[in-house]
């Protein structure tokens, strides 16, 4: 990840040196460490919680000889 803000940080300031080349860049480069903190923060808000264990089943015979399943 730090790798990826590294080159985007590359990529900002390549841009802002190429005044011939379009529309001024305005963003500005991010700082590394915050960035992945940020992102890992993210991932363990997103990441889904453990399904609960399923109910063992019963035994064909048991289920049978009760009527349930």
């Amino acid at each position: 990840m730090r790798d990826i803000v590294d080159d985007f940080n590359a990529r900002v300031i390549d841009a802002r040196r190429q005044l011939q080349g379009g529309p001024p860049v305005i963003t500005k480069t991010r700082d590394p460490d915050v960035e992945v903190q940020r992102w890992q923060e993210r991932r363990r808000a997103a990441a889904p919680a453990a399904p609960p264990e399923p109910e063992p089943r019963r035994p064909w015979w048991r289920r049978l000889w009760t009527g349930s399943s």
